[in-house]
């Protein structure tokens, strides 16, 4: 059903940018191939976040991030996912990089990173940004790899069983965002699932990958939203979360993450909300053909940290936060 996943090397990439300018994804045109003009390679002022709600009002740029490519996660939330769960020299996985966020922090960190993306153009995107030299004065940096494949987050064929230390990564939230489109569609693509349910059984099948790679008592995170359908709220990440108790995680954590420049929302109803009515009974639809706004506009994500239960573990103490 799904096609094996394939590496694409950094000669491969190169010989991409060869004929390859630029790459447009999710309609916004991206450009490759460009020497790098690195400012500082570490942020500023960083510090780890110690509650459960995290807001990040400026994206961070340091290294090769950027914000160009929609709805990827800021890096100061991969950094603190990243420095929270993993130690050095280990492996993370995010089998929906992106642009690839989450493996310049683990390049960053002194952690291996594996990327997987099912769109080849979110691949070579990833490879653009990954593709510089970071070497800092502590001699004991460890030498890290970062590899890349396109292939399907539903079918990690090339991940032997339990040999991922972490897994981080930030899925579409249904067709909310389609990185597919109707003229250059990607077979499989989940941003661009018909229907919900469809796109529930696609990530439940994530889930049980994301389970069988993991190790043993070791944890996996997942950024997820929601969205609205006919005025009321469709609570997506609930039920991607329900997935991923079912195939035997425990939840850890859920952290709230404040969003901030949500082009979709603010283009589409950040001024009819201006204008809404204070009281939401009683509204005459009709005379307002349409025009209105009675509901609240969508400004968080949940960060939903897993855990996978080590081998003999007694986690009859811990049915709370597993699936009922």
């Amino acid at each position: 059903m799904y096609e094996k996943i394939k590496e694409v090397t950094k000669e491969q990439f190169d010989q991409f940018a060869e004929s390859h300018n630029d790459i447009i994804v999710s309609g916004a045109k991206i450009t490759i191939g460009q020497e790098k003009k690195i400012k500082q390679y570490q942020p500023e002022h960083f510090e780890l976040e110690r509650t459960n709600v995290w807001s990040f009002p400026e994206r961070g740029t340091w290294a090769t991030h950027k914000g160009d490519f929609r709805g990827n996660w800021p890096p100061q939330m991969a950094r603190n996912i990243i420095l929270r769960y993993s130690k050095t020299s280990e492996i993370v996985l995010d089998q929906m990089c992106g642009s690839g966020t989450t493996l310049i922090e683990c390049k960053l960190l002194g952690r291996n990173g594996l990327g997987v993306d099912i769109n080849r153009d979110a691949v070579m995107i990833t490879r653009d940004r990954i593709g510089f030299e970071y070497k800092p004065l502590d001699s004991d940096f460890p030498s890290v790899a970062i590899q890349t494949y396109v292939g399907d987050a539903r079918k990690l064929d090339l991940i032997k069983d339990e040999t991922i230390d972490l897994v981080a990564t930030h899925p579409p939230y249904a067709n909310i965002i389609s990185y597919s489109s109707k003229n250059n569609r990607v077979p499989g693509d989940l941003s661009f699932a018909h229907s919900l349910i469809g796109y529930l059984e696609g990530m439940k099948e994530i889930a049980k990958e994301s389970y069988r790679v993991l190790k043993p008592g070791r944890f996996c995170a997942i950024l997820i939203g929601d969205t609205r359908r006919h005025r009321h709220h469709v609570p997506i990440s609930f039920r991607v979360m329900q997935d991923f108790l079912e195939v035997g995680f425990i939840l850890r954590e859920d952290i709230m993450k404040y969003q901030w420049k949500t082009k979709v929302t603010r283009e589409r109803w950040a001024g009819l909300s201006k204008v809404a009515e204070e009281q939401w009974v009683d509204i005459n639809k009709q005379a307002k053909k349409g025009r209105y706004t009675d509901f609240l506009l969508l400004s968080y994500e949940h960060l939903f940290i897993f855990r996978k239960p080590e081998e003999n573990e007694d986690i009859s103490c811990l049915k709370s936060s597993m699936n009922f």
